[in-house]
């Protein structure tokens, strides 16, 4: 028999522990409670805070991935025979989905001028009319002008990815809030400017980007991103994994106000989330959230850094102390 200890646990969630340690593990998780905060609390430690630094080699999401599609495998027996029934009765509702999401993405026009497009709950392809195409992401909003004269210029509120036609007389700008803003000239990137998240980032995937922040500018290479924090006016780029970039939903915080971040997650989860006291909405929150997650492990990961608790009543979260 296996022994159950941290240094196992963190093997695990790094990934690099063998078969039968890791099935020695799931039947200690799903053994008690006891256990299963135990291990969303270590995964707690390494994934986010002050202490995400001190693990920075390690691959924790690897080992969590793996746990997480084991817990869910029942579950999805559970539903399939409910969706195999829905199946039968998709043809019949086709034409009137495709149509309501036409009409859902349809670009508002503000003006003679300027298109509107936000996204709720899916992503929208969007053609502009240089023949630059912009992946816009759920939650997000991109305004742009229908037709670009000697300028390309669009604004972007929330995650987008840009593939950018090359014009080497008219530079593409993308422009986003505290100022910060990227100039391409024909590129492939992915960029991120949530309004609750201290970071602005870019991930640069083919040709070249020049990041603009305040009076500083940083010019990328393939497989480089950056990260702009307007608060402390500060500049990080390193090398990353673009592919494992491309496909993360982590946002990252810094001293962001609960409510604000349960604004977010009250979109993105459809669901409601209240304080008890209107105070602990005030209290700041530091760390990285994947909002990939189930919405309970995420109001663990809140409510353990910020010394409250949570009540879930189906579709309805209180926050309390």
């Amino acid at each position: 028999m296996v022994e159950i200890n941290d240094s196992l646990l963190l093997e695990f969630l790094e990934g690099k522990a063998d078969d039968a340690a890791t099935a020695e593990i799931e039947r200690w998780y799903d053994a008690s409670e006891a256990n299963r905060r135990h291990l969303e609390r270590l995964y707690f430690v390494l994934f986010t805070g002050d202490r995400l630094a001190a693990a920075q080699h390690a691959n924790p999401e690897r080992g969590w991935q793996a746990l997480r599609r084991r817990i869910e495998a029942e579950e999805r027996k559970r539903r399939m025979n409910r969706i195999s029934a829905t199946m039968r009765y998709a043809a019949i509702f086709l034409v009137g989905v495709l149509l309501s999401a036409a009409l859902l993405y349809r670009p508002e026009r503000s003006d003679n001028r300027t298109c509107l497009v936000e996204t709720e709950d899916r992503c929208c392809t969007i053609h502009l009319s240089d023949s630059s195409t912009v992946r816009l992401m759920p939650h997000s909003r991109l305004r742009y002008a229908a037709d670009f004269g000697a300028e390309r210029r669009v604004s972007l509120a929330g995650a987008a990815f840009f593939d950018i036609r090359k014009n080497a007389a008219s530079p593409f700008t993308v422009a986003t809030r505290q100022g910060a803003e990227v100039v391409v000239r024909g590129t492939k990137f992915n960029m991120k400017a949530y309004r609750d998240c201290s970071d602005i980032e870019t991930l640069l995937v083919e040709g070249k980007v020049d990041f603009h922040a305040g009076n500083r500018t940083v010019t990328l290479e393939p497989g480089q991103k950056v990260s702009y924090n307007p608060a402390q006016k500060s500049i990080a780029v390193r090398t990353v994994n673009i592919e494992e970039e491309l496909n993360s939903n982590q946002r990252s915080f810094q001293y962001v106000r609960l409510a604000q971040i349960a604004h977010s997650l009250s979109a993105y989860y459809h669901c409601t989330i209240d304080f008890r006291d209107d105070g602990l909405g005030m209290i700041p929150f530091t760390g990285t959230l994947d909002f990939d997650m189930p919405l309970r492990h995420i109001l663990e990961i809140l409510t353990i850094s910020t010394d409250t608790r949570f009540s879930r009543s189906g579709d309805r979260i209180l926050i309390y102390r």
